[in-house]
């Protein structure tokens, strides 16, 4: 039964010794020598228990003594490295030789009586037992196994002292094994007993080196990155197992996180708020194992590159993890010094741009109103026809946008509306508002504005579009019109756009000889000339622009009669200004006395103008201005007597659009009249 015993105790090694080199492809020499000195021990005990005769039986004795005399050496070596030690090597080679003398005075048993005085091969329940008696030097033996014991004993004390550098779980639990197979040895010398517990001591053994190798590797792995990494100045680094748990750092790291000095190895670090624990040890435990962007921290005045790597061994692609600090102070203050330059020059530019946008702004301002102004210049020649180019060109942007036009391009058509007939300025007004029949002469000049028109602009615009709409907009479809006698598609688009909202506004406006016409003669008149005179596609769009303005609204609702309120004191001043608009018969003068009169008549009627006097008794000019504006926006034009007076600054606060200065100028007075009376209606 006992042999039996020893045969399984030595099979179980065998077994564990094999399974450990197979799983572990990595594995120093130390650990092979562990393992194999252990399972000679447990065969020797096997054969001695098994031997035939003494010579067989000592020859086993060999072998027990084999794992008996290394078995501890090697188990204070894996503690050295496990403490981070390094033992001198005087020390390391006395602690050899002492257990290589030992192994040599085992040969001497049956031959010699130094270490057994007499050995004898017995028997019982079933197996052999060697009888002994030692000799003088047998002591060697019991006091090896003292001195490896006292050394575990100093171990253990070194990894409690350093704890938060050494593990003292895994120092304390090899230690422990060894002084089981201490005191088991103890207890076979005290009871005297044939049968061997050592065997179970040193399965034990090779049961608890094998078990935590990775664990004993672990530290062995971290002691090999920081000799290599630690000639790095800028670099830090923490080693964790693949449980999380803390194994090493390097001195650079804990002088940047010294709460790491307070950490335990083999133990998981515990939950804090601190920064390293929420930064850096919560992105360690949230990392999913692929590579991802590169986070950095900051620590103080500096910048690190946080990065993750596994820690790889054999075929075991990772046993742990390496957190990695890698200093990029410099190259973070460079970037940053060039995001702060960035973000001001993007200011900068912001600004410019703004300040472009602005300028850009104010030109395109400054052009609608030259244009607008330009296009008043020649509607102020005939003043029966105001507003025909603001028509024109809204009717024109009108067509535009039918016609799938982008926003742009239906502004350019509208500028282009509101000068077609800039060339009119060239023509006498007499000509333009005769209100009969014109010559053949009188129509000749007429028809040179086109051109005209084409050469003015030419000169102010960059782009030609507008010229070309200018020249080009008496042009016919049929190739009858004028100046060039274009037909077809030969003219260019914009012009016969502009032809048929020229054509749809001079009927549909009012004329010195008559009013608009009505909005069916202006359809069949549109109708008729499809083909011939206008582009029957662009003609199509304007019939049913017109089917759909059921009210007739596109037509000229300038009213052909301005009614004018004259506020003065003195009497002969209002026959004055009545006087002079009397050969105007689309002005209708009526004369008020005073402020509150003409108050009283803004209550019951509305004017277009009112001309009002300065001074005034009871209420003067600008006092009424002042009660007028709170009613009503109509134009006002102050009256005075004083060419000294500057009324200019009143003209803000009071809101009075112009003066005139007594007496009176009639030629100036109509001008003012009718260039207010059209403004309103703009």
């Amino acid at each position: 039964m006992i042999t039996w015993f020893y045969f399984v105790v030595f099979l179980l090694s065998l077994i564990m010794t094999g399974g450990f080199l197979l799983k572990n492809k990595k594995v120093d020499s130390m650990f092979i020598f562990f393992s194999i000195m252990v399972s000679i021990n447990c065969l020797g005990r096997y054969m001695v228990a098994s031997a035939v005769n003494l010579e067989m039986a000592l020859l086993a004795n060999v072998f027990l003594y084999l794992g008996g005399c290394y078995a501890p050496l090697l188990t204070v070596m894996v503690l050295t490295r496990l403490c981070n030690l390094k033992m001198p090597v005087i020390i390391k080679t006395l602690l050899i030789l002492y257990s290589t003398v030992i192994m040599a005075l085992v040969l001497t048993i049956g031959k010699s009586d130094i270490y057994y005085k007499h050995v004898e091969l017995g028997y019982g329940n079933g197996y052999n037992y060697l009888i002994k008696t030692y000799g003088p030097l047998h002591k060697l033996y019991p006091f090896m196994m003292v001195l490896y014991a006292i050394i575990m004993l100093l171990y253990i004390c070194v990894a409690f002292k350093k704890r938060n550098q050494i593990s003292v779980r895994l120092v304390s639990i090899i230690s422990i094994t060894g002084f089981s197979i201490f005191f088991m040895y103890i207890l076979e010398r005290i009871i005297s007993t044939d049968i061997s517990f050592l065997a179970l001591g040193y399965l034990v053994g090779i049961a608890f080196m094998t078990r935590y190798f990775d664990r004993i590797n672990m530290y062995d792995i971290s002691t090999n990155i920081s000799s290599t990494l630690e000639k790095m100045n800028d670099y830090g680094y923490i080693v964790f197992d693949d449980k999380y748990r803390y194994v090493n750092s390097n001195d650079y790291i804990k002088r940047l996180f010294p709460e790491i000095n307070d950490w335990l190895v083999d133990k998981e670090v515990i939950a804090s708020d601190s920064y390293l624990y929420k930064e850096c040890v919560m992105y360690l435990m949230n990392w999913n194992g692929e590579e991802s962007s590169p986070k950095i921290i900051n620590v103080g005045d500096g910048y690190y590159q946080l990065g993750i790597r596994h820690i790889p061994y054999g075929k075991r692609v990772s046993v742990g993890y390496l957190l990695e600090f890698t200093d990029r102070t410099l190259e973070k203050k460079y970037y940053n010094t060039i995001e702060e330059y960035n973000v001001i020059m993007e200011k900068e530019v912001a600004e410019k741009t703004e300040e472009i946008r602005q300028q850009q702004k104010r030109m395109k301002d400054l052009f609608e109103r030259t244009v607008t102004a330009l296009s008043e210049a020649v509607d102020a020649k005939d003043r029966y026809t105001s507003g025909h180019s603001k028509r024109v060109a809204k009717y024109a942007r009108m067509i535009a946008e039918r016609l799938g036009k982008s926003k742009e391009e239906q502004e350019e058509i509208y500028r282009a509306g509101l000068l077609h007939d800039i060339g009119k300025i060239r023509v006498p007004a007499e000509i333009i508002n005769k209100p009969g029949k014109l010559t053949d002469d009188e129509f000749n000049i007429i028809k040179i504005h086109p051109v005209t028109g084409y050469h003015i602009l030419s000169g102010i615009s960059e782009d030609s579009y507008i010229a070309i709409a200018a020249k080009y907009h008496h042009e016919r479809y049929d190739g009858k019109g004028y100046p060039n006698g274009l037909a077809g598609k030969k003219i260019p688009e914009i012009a016969r756009i502009l032809g048929v909202a020229d054509s749809y506004d001079a009927m549909a406006s009012n004329r010195s000889y008559r009013n608009a016409l009505p909005q069916e003669v202006v359809r069949t008149e549109i109708e008729k000339g499809k083909g011939t005179q206008f582009d029957p596609d662009i003609a199509d769009i304007m019939l049913r622009m017109i089917d759909e303005d059921k009210e007739y609204s596109m037509k000229q609702t300038d009213s052909m009669h301005r009614s004018i309120l004259s506020v003065d004191d003195e009497a002969m001043n209002n026959k004055i200004i009545a006087h002079i608009m009397k050969d105007e018969p689309m002005y209708e003068v009526v004369s008020a006395g005073g402020g509150r009169e003409a108050l009283a008549l803004l209550s019951e009627r509305a004017f277009d103008l009112i001309l009002l006097d300065v001074k005034m008794p009871e209420m003067d000019g600008l006092e009424t201005l002042k009660l007028i504006r709170e009613k009503s926006d109509v134009p006002v034009v102050l009256m005075t007597s004083d060419k000294t007076l500057d009324i200019s600054t009143e003209f803000e606060e009071y809101g009075c659009d112009d003066y005139i200065t007594k007496p009176f100028f009639p030629m100036l007075v109509k001008e003012i009249v009718h260039n207010m009376t059209e403004r309103a209606d703009s």
